[in-house]
């Protein structure tokens, strides 16, 4: 069989088809490594079914750590679950080793909510990647974001574009994007909503740090998304200060590649409330954290669907569009059905995985 072939295979076996399925099969592939294992599941409380799991492999007081997160945007879980059941079976297999002093932590499913549901965000309509804020102080604001507002209302499709590409025109496409994407904290209804206060996810990713002490560690994050970039290329993008410790660390490990939406050399715009930000406060300038993002279909068919699902959640009219079909087309568009895609997400993920774990334990 042709190593492509085979790769093709491989990859539909650890692809999910569901969120069940996606964490049944993260389970049973853990229980394969015969590593020193240690299971943690976080209960949401929009469902009793409903879990982010985590787990720890390797020493408990390894001074280096390999962080690999899914489902911080539910939907984009699938990749999630995919790339880590791929590392589990490696780790089973014997074809992949933990060197000496170093674990990892594994999470899964970080937004249950809206990997079930096919939704970026959570139950409260808060997007987990914006929700990493100081809520003690007033919140951000997004000025841009509320200029367009109106706009992101017009049911009409072929309208709403036309006045979403005349306001591109006249603020900038950067602008635009930064304005639609960057995060805001005004509008429950409207897309990258950052929320009042702390997410299920916050609290979850907030516990682990304090419980696993990690902020005494060196850390290499690596945060699986999907949907953003050049159909089927995962970007490493890393969203510290250009010119920090912690970004020569990244270039360091992942090469001169690694995306920086600060300096304007990504995919990705810069962004509120990142996910990110929480581990930065904890880290030195030996660690780092990175998203890992795998491109799909484009940035006009990301912000087309999200406006319809908005619209369609929020029971504002979107065209006669239903959850159900909103829920297909989401998952169309950062879950693609196609064997070549996910083949190129298991390779970069592997290679990706693979700098980190060389950069955090080397010594």
């Amino acid at each position: 069989m042709p190593p492509s072939t085979a790769l093709q295979c491989f990859s539909r076996h650890v692809f999910p088809m569901s969120y069940q399925d996606g964490c049944q099969r993260w389970a049973e592939a853990l229980s394969n490594v015969t590593l020193q294992v240690s299971r943690r599941d976080f209960a949401n409380g929009a469902a009793a079914s409903l879990v982010c799991q985590t787990a720890w492999l390797g020493p408990v007081d390894a001074n280096r750590v390999l962080v690999v997160i899914g489902g911080t945007h539910g939907v984009e879980g699938f990749a999630g679950t995919a790339v880590q059941v791929d590392w589990f079976n490696l780790l089973a297999s014997g074809a992949l080793t933990l060197p000496g002093d170093t674990a990892m932590l594994c999470i899964n499913a970080l937004n249950p909510w809206g990997y079930m549901n096919c939704r970026r965000c959570d139950e409260e309509g808060i997007d987990i990647n914006r929700n990493f804020v100081d809520f003690s102080q007033p919140l951000p604001d997004n000025p841009r974001y509320e200029k367009m507002r109106p706009l992101l209302s017009i049911v009409d499709k072929v309208a709403r574009g036309q006045a979403l590409a005349d306001f591109a025109i006249q603020v900038g496409q950067r602008n635009f994007e930064i304005a639609f994407s960057g995060g805001q904290y005004s509008d429950p209804e409207g897309p990258f909503y950052g929320g009042k206060g702390l997410g299920f996810s916050r609290k979850v990713i907030e516990t682990l740090i304090s419980d696993y002490a990690l902020a005494g560690r060196r850390l290499a994050v690596v945060d699986v998304h999907t949907g953003l970039g050049p159909y089927g290329y995962g970007e490493v993008i890393c969203d510290h200060p250009p010119g920090s410790p912690s970004v020569s660390t990244a270039f360091s490990w992942y090469g001169p590649g690694c995306g920086l939406p600060l300096a304007g050399t990504s995919s990705s715009v810069p962004k509120l409330g990142l996910l990110d930000y929480a581990w930065h406060h904890i880290m030195s300038g030996e660690s780092c954290f990175v998203t890992l993002e795998f491109g799909t279909l484009g940035t006009d068919s990301l912000f087309e669907i999200l406006l319809d699902e908005a619209c369609v959640w929020a029971q504002t009219g979107s065209s006669g569009l239903t959850r159900s079909a909103v829920a297909s087309a989401m998952r169309t568009h950062f879950y693609p059905d196609d064997d070549s895609w996910r083949e190129a997400v298991i390779f970069r993920a592997r290679q990706v995985l693979q700098q980190a774990l060389r950069g955090v334990s080397a010594s």
